[in-house]
This record gives C-alpha cells, structure tokens and sequence, in this order.
C-alpha cells in the first residue's frame, strides 16, 4: 500500500491551526524513521541505518525515547536510540514524552502518565482523551450526554480548569485557546481565567512571537496579541502563521503577508507549505512542487509529486511513488527509496509539533 504526505487544504490548514505551541516542535533529528516494505528502518541524515524494527509505526525521539508500535499485536511501546526497549510494547494507546511525562493506556485501563523512568504518577479514571503536558498543564476530555467537555489538569491530577469546554488547545505563551457552549473561541489563563472573550470562529494556539490567527467570520482573519490586541486583519480564504511570516490564501491561490500584513509573496502558487525558519518553501504550480525563497524566487525547479518544508536542513520529497531526502541546493542526500516516512516526521516537517500527543481511553465505559 503506498502512504502519500499530501493532505487535504482543509486539513493542512488545521494541522497548521493547532500547531502555535512550539514546546513539543522539533528543530533537529539525528534519526529519521522510514518504512520500506515490511521493515521500520531508523536512518541517520547520510541514509546508514542506525537499526531497524518490526514497527508500523514510530516516532522521533523526546527524552531519549521513541514511541513504536508492533506489527505483531499493534502494541505500544519505548525504545531508546540503539533501538532497545525501554518499555514493553503492552498499551494500546501511548503519547511521546514531554516534560517528563507520557500518557500510556493499557487493555481494558483508563489513561495512566508515567515519568521517564517508567513509575506511575497518576491515573485519569474519568477521562475519555488526555493529551500531554504543555506549560504543566495537560487537557483532558470527560464524555456528557451531548458529547465531551474538556479541562485541564496539573501534574499532580489536580483539576484546575473544569471540564466545561466544547474543545481545547495546549497551553502556550501562558494562554489557552479554548471553544465555548456557542461554539465561539477565547483564551484562558492557568488558573483558567478569561484573558481574551470569546468572540472568534477559530483560533490559533499563540506563537513565540506572542501573536495568533483568529478568524473573525467567514473571509476575515485577524492577527492579535496576547492581550487580545488587533496587529492587523485582512479578507482572505485562509490565514495561517508561518514564524514570522503569514501564509495567505485569495482566490485559491497562495502567498505569504510580512508581519505588518504587508503582501511580501503575491499569492500565485496552487499550494503552498510553511518557511518555518528555513529559507526556502514548498509551492505547487500546475500540478508540480519546487521551492521558492522569501522573495518568492524558484530556487528548486518544479519537479515533485509532493515536497514538505526544510526541517534540520532536509526536506522529505516525494518523486514518482518513493520518497527522499534533498538539501537548500535541490540536490538528493537520500536517494527516493522509501515506501514511506513516519507520521511523527511529516507533522514536526509541518511545524504542527508531534503525531502522539493525545490518547483515549481503553476503559469499558468509553468503548
């Protein structure tokens, strides 16, 4: 079966929407999990297998550890960077480490958060979905009759933000994004204090740069401060945070605004995915991908299937039906060979962090 990285717009769009807390973004990898055939081959940046694993699936690592799921009976379990189990493969559900901890769920069990040493720390009986720890907080679901309700919890398991919201996003820069009864976004702070009224359709997660994309109805995005602040706002089908630069879509067509709102990159590209701190970027034209600079000039001819963003100096590439590695010159360091790349590797070349951070419970009353 072959795996394409290309996404649906709307899609993207969300995964970019959701990726404003950069604590759990990578910057650098020094092992790259890929799949050919029936084999998970962890790869060094020169293409030299470092191990390989019967998984079908794997992360990166976070605190030395690596998520990975058995062929044999899809069980999760760690291995650490010599491709050694730290622990079984025995969940059925597990996230990455972050901030010291990780959230496992046995057969039949509610979520559990473990330390990096493997000792239990708490167990959420009530929740039906937790996701991991940002800024010492971690969401978590509770099922109501109409559906689920999120909150969040500290490291203890103390519940300091009741579960009364619609949906959630992780702490970042001090501030949750939160969705209310009436289906309006706002932000709340640790103690889960409004700091900005719910008054948005949607809302980004804030970025380093102490700002976030809000749509303020249907055609307009806003970008606003931590204090809830208008920076500028435009009319447009999609505003999305790209770093310090914007991602802008008018007429189904893509380009880039400057931080001032100033259109920097005209939008002329079919599609289009982030700089992040690289100085090139993916755009499709006319049914191919190549890259631009931050003038909007082809630096890499338009020659993909598929091409995601630079990440720690590489950028995945998808030629025919495999895939590839090349570097800022357009030149092949991994040769196209791969059936395909982990999940976890496409979503932090995204920018949109890690594909393991929230699980569900396995216990009886949520199944």
């Amino acid at each position: 079966m072959k795996y394409s990285f290309l996404l649906p717009a709307a899609l993207m769009l969300l995964l970019c929407q959701c990726s404003g807390n950069t604590s759990y973004i990578l910057t650098e990898t020094d092992y790259i999990p890929v799949f050919a055939g029936d084999s998970c081959l962890y790869i060094d940046r020169d293409d030299e297998p470092r191990f390989v694993g019967p998984y079908t699936s794997a992360s990166l690592f976070y605190d030395d550890m690596a998520l990975v799921r058995n062929q044999a009976d899809d069980k999760w379990g760690y291995i650490d960077d010599k491709g050694e189990l730290v622990y079984p493969a025995v969940y059925t559900a597990a996230t990455i480490f972050h901030e010291n901890r990780a959230w496992v769920v046995r057969p039949n069990e509610a979520p559990c958060a473990i330390d990096t040493k493997g000792r239990l720390q708490l167990t959420l009986t009530q929740a039906s979905q937790v996701m991991i720890f940002c800024e010492g907080m971690a969401a978590f679901a509770q099922k109501e009759k109409d559906g689920e309700r999120w909150g969040f919890i500290d490291k203890s398991g103390n519940v300091i933000i009741k579960p009364i919201y619609r949906e959630v996003k992780p702490f970042a820069q001090g501030v949750a994004a939160v969705k209310n009864e009436e289906g309006l976004w706002g932000y709340i702070d640790a103690q889960g204090v409004e700091k900005i009224a719910p008054c948005y359709e949607s809302a980004e997660s804030f970025s380093p740069q102490q700002q976030a994309v809000v749509q303020v109805k249907p055609g307009t995005f806003r970008v606003i401060g931590l204090q809830g602040d208008s920076i500028w706002q435009t009319d447009c089908e999609a505003l999305v945070s790209d770093g310090t630069l914007f991602r802008i879509q008018i007429e189904e067509k893509w380009g880039w605004c400057d931080p001032q709102g100033k259109m920097l990159i005209e939008p002329a590209f079919d599609d289009s995915r982030a700089f992040g701190q690289a100085e090139l970027a993916p755009v499709k034209w006319q049914g191919k991908w190549g890259y631009i600079d931050r003038q909007g000039q082809w630096k890499i001819k338009r020659q993909f299937t598929d091409a995601l963003p630079f990440f720690d100096g590489l950028a995945l590439v998808e030629a025919g039906t495999l895939y590839g590695f090349i570097d800022t010159k357009g030149r092949y360091r991994i040769n196209p060979q791969y059936d395909r790349v982990a999940d976890d590797y496409l979503q932090q070349a995204r920018g949109a962090g890690s594909a393991f951070t929230t699980v569900k419970s396995d216990h009886a009353r949520y199944k």
